[in-house]
């Protein structure tokens, strides 16, 4: 079971098909990573049927969520089996949803001398999507977010003010709070990384750094 799981809220969004590409990737690679989740996932899918079934369409709203959450424990679910996928050696650590995005010959590429970046491309989502890989000990540089930022680690794990995070933890936010994730020591730390809006460095090069990555240039 995960530390960190994504929020009930964020996992129905998902079951029900609302979250835009980037955002539900991430969703679904925690969920391929957390069988907690997937359970529950699975139940708010076998109880999104029976309504679906039984009555005319309902507006949820948080008394409704509530209860919908309450009857998780009641729904059984089957284990869903794994679809299987063609795997690039090189990515051998991807879960299977993530699979379909890593085209051939993609490769990282070095950002700011810190960090190495695979940008993903979902047309048709705003998002940045990209997955970054940080060498044990190393860092992002400090920064903080105007808008929601998603998080899944897929191998390693890192440390950041707000805690660890190991394989398949999940992590929302942090805003407009300041934070500089590190690596933790062993297999590098790779992650998924979903942003709405693009970051914003608070170090001392932020001043001139940043009018390139508002443009996406870094």
């Amino acid at each position: 079971m995960s530390r960190h799981p994504a929020p009930d809220e964020l996992l129905l969004d998902y079951a029900a098909g609302a979250l835009p590409d980037g955002p539900a990737l991430a969703v679904a690679l925690h969920v391929a990573l957390d069988p907690q989740s997937q359970r529950t996932v699975d139940r708010l899918n076998a109880i999104g049927g029976a309504l679906i079934e039984r009555e005319p369409a309902l507006d949820l709203d948080d008394s409704a969520l509530e209860e919908v959450l309450a009857r998780l424990d009641e729904v059984p679910v089957e284990p869903r089996r794994a679809a299987a996928a063609r795997r690039n050696p090189a990515f051998a650590w991807a879960p299977a949803p993530l699979v379909p995005h890593l085209r051939p010959g993609m490769d990282w590429r070095r950002v700011m001398g810190k960090f190495d970046e695979i940008r993903l491309d979902l047309p048709g989502d705003f998002h940045r999507v990209s997955l970054l890989r940080l060498e044990s000990g190393r860092g992002l540089p400090e920064h903080k977010h105007d808008g929601y930022e998603y998080t899944v680690v897929l191998q390693g794990g890192y440390t950041d003010d707000t805690g660890n995070y190991g394989v398949g933890d999940f992590a929302v936010g942090p805003g407009d709070h300041r934070h500089e994730p590190i690596a933790d020591p062993g297999d590098p730390c790779i992650a998924l990384i979903v942003v709405e809006n693009p970051i914003v460095l608070t170090g001392p090069w932020g001043r001139w750094l940043n009018p390139l990555v508002s443009r996406g240039w870094i």
